[in-house]
């Protein structure tokens, strides 16, 4: 049985389940029912940006993102996420908002008003964010024209490695010491 097929014969008295037509009558029904479920829940799991996948270019198309199917999921629905984020005026708060949703993480957002730029400090993780280019698109799309953007990201320094226990550092290949979690 499919996880699409449903078991009709067991809301049916026992005396039908010794009649092959209505074994056979309500097994093709079940499939057919199951089959409509199934589709069912997949239309409504497109219905939210967490779990959509083929909905995802109905997202982007509503959104007017570029819809790039070499890019997985999980970047995809960050794209979404940071446009739905950024779609009124672009404030300090607004920019922090958007940037952790390709993060996973802290950041902090340092102005230089007088110097016409800002910085985006990843400070909840190590390392650079795996969809780095999908955050610089979006936030050169929000951020007010006249103004730079600087990226400041935190790596693990000599001095935090030798403090870590050898038997805990050893297991690490070198990119798993550069992005030791904050202690």
């Amino acid at each position: 049985m499919s996880k699409c097929n449903k078991d009709l014969m067991k809301y049916l008295p026992l005396y039908w389940h010794n009649i092959k037509e209505m074994v056979a009558l309500q097994g093709t029904l079940g499939m057919e029912l199951g089959e409509i479920e199934c589709k069912l829940k997949d239309l409504f799991s497109q219905c939210f940006i967490e779990t959509a996948t083929w909905g995802l270019g109905l997202w982007e198309r509503e959104l007017d993102l570029k819809t790039d199917l070499s890019l997985s999921y999980e970047h995809r629905r960050e794209m979404i996420k940071a446009k739905l984020r950024g779609s009124s005026t672009t404030t300090k708060e607004m920019i922090a908002n958007v940037a952790k949703a390709f993060s996973n993480g802290e950041v902090e957002v340092i102005e230089h008003n007088e110097k016409y730029f800002f910085e985006i400090k990843f400070v909840g993780t190590r390392g650079i964010p795996a969809n780095m280019a999908g955050l610089k698109s979006i936030l050169e799309e929000i951020k007010p024209a006249h103004l730079g953007i600087n990226y400041v990201f935190t790596f693990a320094t000599w001095g935090e490695v030798k403090k870590r226990i050898w038997g805990e550092v050893k297991k690490l290949t070198w990119d798993g010491v550069r992005h030791l979690p904050m202690s």
